[in-house]
């Protein structure tokens, strides 16, 4: 497929998630719950004229068919209205978090707060749930035997499975946790995570004043047992013979109006034993909290929830990040978990994935004391989102092998041989070791720079001196490199209309910073803008100036000039 088709594709398919949508109505909602509160409303008058006794003895035989008539179209409405809430909204939103999770935390933050219309929604079906089954319970007991335990039979289940998928991992574990980090911490993990379990909805029902307070535990287990829950909830979970998580407990909160929470903060895994870091690399684990809640109907909220699966690595292992970053990405991990990954995707969906990815990158804190970073990330423009998915080659449909991020070879390093200073041997560097590089190097020596707008990141030498020659003034464009490994590239028209290139390997600027080689080498002397318009200086903070020698001010006096007659 040609760059321009992959471009308007991607103009199309492309919804960057930097920047999730705003929450709006949702209209199938409110017209579904407007028919069940319909559907309510004339069981609810046929109940009131049963209970109030207002019905004649008899007609009440006659009167009480129309009412389970009237309560199987109230089933049909609640049954309909639940399907939307959790497959419409509650799915579609536990799908985006998967994806979202290899995001900046400002991404998933957007995400969450959507959360908050989700809790309102589940709300209001759940005030006809329990004013039905109210109805229902005094119905079964004023008049028994006539079809009411039946219908409450059905609206208690349909009740019962309404309110234990509203209990939901509101906020995931990331997809690798590294095990490392300095000598006297070296048993833990480097960076603490926070997850949270989320009942929405539920206020009818008690839940959120009947357990407040109330423990939930938390367990790491590997994806094996977690294959072995999917086929029996109530598996008798026991802990990873590897590793343990910190905390394993906590309690559930509400704090405001909007459902409650149970919020396990600063999450660490120990390690149990010594390992090798290939021992654990190619295993999954996952979190296991146990629930058990009540309600004031009598239902019994009792199983486990699993979050989504991760990586324990002991020391940073590129090639496990990038599949865990593929299987977070693009498994099916909500609907079918622990799928496997897909052989293929869209150009859309992995560019806006390596757009989250690179942002991620660019904030991770670089130090175990560093707080999390909440800061609207920088988006990639459409540009460089083509420019990253044709150098993995996608096919004339469009889509991409993801095999190709794993292994197409898009770029060289040169290794030095121990033995000889000046000899060495090149080496082949796949697609998702030179695109995590640069992300690193980005969030090591080039954050400011790249926030402001001074970088321009992605692009191709050619591509680079088109850009530069349809500017009029001397100017520079700061990219990464697309052939050489971890290496930034400078590429320059002078004010006499030569362009050329400059390179500096991620050392240099570890010695000195990009921000002041651009001011201080002689090589940048003559540049006017950083691409496209911006004032090198003023963006910059202004070149070192040449000291110029100045003449003394000198105010001497009478003696000083006596002095001086003397002296000749």
């Amino acid at each position: 497929m040609s760059s321009s088709a992959i471009s308007d594709q991607m103009d199309v398919e492309s919804s960057s998630a930097f920047s999730p949508a705003e929450p709006v109505v949702d209209g199938a909602f409110v017209s579904k719950h407007n028919l069940s509160a319909e559907a309510y409303q004339g069981f609810k008058e046929c109940a009131d004229s049963l209970l109030s006794g207002k019905v004649a003895q008899p007609e009440q035989l006659a009167f009480i068919q129309r009412t389970l008539q009237i309560c199987e179209n109230v089933i049909l409405n609640f049954e309909d209205e639940k399907q939307h809430l959790m497959s419409d909204v509650l799915l579609v939103w536990a799908m985006k978090q998967q994806k979202l999770s290899i995001a900046t935390l400002h991404t998933q933050q957007l995400h969450y707060k959507e959360l908050d219309l989700i809790n309102l929604q589940f709300e209001y079906f759940g005030e006809l749930l329990q004013q039905t089954l109210s109805g229902l319970d005094y119905l079964k007991q004023y008049y028994p035997n006539v079809g009411f335990e039946e219908v409450h039979s059905k609206v208690r289940n349909l009740t019962h499975y309404f309110l234990y998928y509203s209990i939901i991992v509101s906020r995931q574990p990331p997809s690798v946790i590294v095990k490392c980090g300095e000598a006297e911490n070296h048993r833990r993990s480097r960076f603490w995570f926070n997850t949270e379990i989320r009942i929405l909805g539920g206020s009818a029902f008690g839940i959120d004043t009947n357990n407040e307070n109330s423990n939930v535990n938390c367990y790491l287990i590997t994806d094996e047992t977690a294959k072995q829950l999917l086929n029996n909830a109530y598996l008798d979970i026991f802990e990873s013979e590897e590793f343990c998580i910190e905390p394993n407990t906590t309690t559930f909160q509400k704090k405001d109006a909007r459902g409650i929470k149970a919020k396990f903060d600063d999450m660490k895994v120990a390690k149990k034993v010594q390992l090798r870091r290939d021992s654990v690399a190619t295993k999954r684990y996952c979190l296991c909290y146990n629930i058990q809640l009540q309600t004031n109907c009598g239902i019994e909220l009792v199983g486990k929830k699993v979050s989504l699966p991760f990586a324990v690595l002991v020391g940073p292992k590129a090639d496990v990040e990038a599949k865990l970053f593929l299987e977070r990405s693009f498994a099916d991990l909500v609907r079918h978990p622990l799928s496997d990954i897909p052989t293929h995707v869209s150009c859309a969906e992995m560019a806006d994935a390596l757009e989250m990815k690179f942002q991620a990158i660019v904030e991770t804190p670089q130090k175990n004391t560093d707080g999390p970073s909440v800061v609207q990330p920088r988006k990639f423009n459409m540009q460089t989102k083509q420019h990253l998915v044709m150098r993995m080659k996608p096919n004339q449909q469009g889509f991409l092998a993801l095999d190709n991020f794993m292994k197409l070879a898009v770029a060289e390093e040169f290794q030095q041989k121990k033995s000889a200073a000046s000899d060495g041997d090149w080496k082949l560097v796949p697609f998702y070791d030179w695109f995590f590089k640069l992300a690193e190097i980005t969030n090591k020596y080039l954050y400011s720079m790249w926030y402001d707008g001074l970088i321009y990141g992605f692009c191709s030498k050619e591509d680079a001196e088109n850009i530069l020659r349809c500017i009029p003034r001397s100017v520079l464009l700061v990219r990464f490199s697309d052939i050489e490994y971890g290496k930034v590239k400078i590429s320059v028209k002078s004010r006499n209309g030569e362009i050329r290139h400059h390179w500096y390997e991620h050392a240099d600027l570890n010695a000195r910073s990009l921000n002041s080689e651009l001011l201080s080498n002689h090589k940048f002397s003559d540049v006017d803008l950083i691409y496209p318009d911006i004032d090198l200086e003023v963006a910059l903070g202004g070149r070192n100036k040449p000291r110029v020698r100045l003449p003394r001010n000198l105010a001497p006096d009478e003696i000083y000039f006596d002095n001086q007659g003397a002296a000749t």
